[in-house]
């Protein structure tokens, strides 16, 4: 069980650095809108990996 809940934090952690990692992009110049849109989307469905993994983890403990 603990070996489940590490791997899962691990996760857990590791797409909320790419979503840090994306907001600083959002700094940057993107070039052009599909650009923008598609590191929005990107953005959106890591916040929601991020949340599904959370509430795994409270499943668990």
């Amino acid at each position: 069980m603990s070996e489940s809940i590490d791997k899962i934090t691990k996760l857990a952690n590791e797409a909320k650095k790419e979503v840090e990692r994306l907001e600083d992009r959002r700094q940057e110049q993107l070039g052009n809108s599909i650009n923008y849109i598609e590191n929005e989307i990107q953005i959106q469905r890591l916040y929601a990996k991020v949340e599904a993994l959370e509430e795994a983890l409270d499943a668990i403990r």
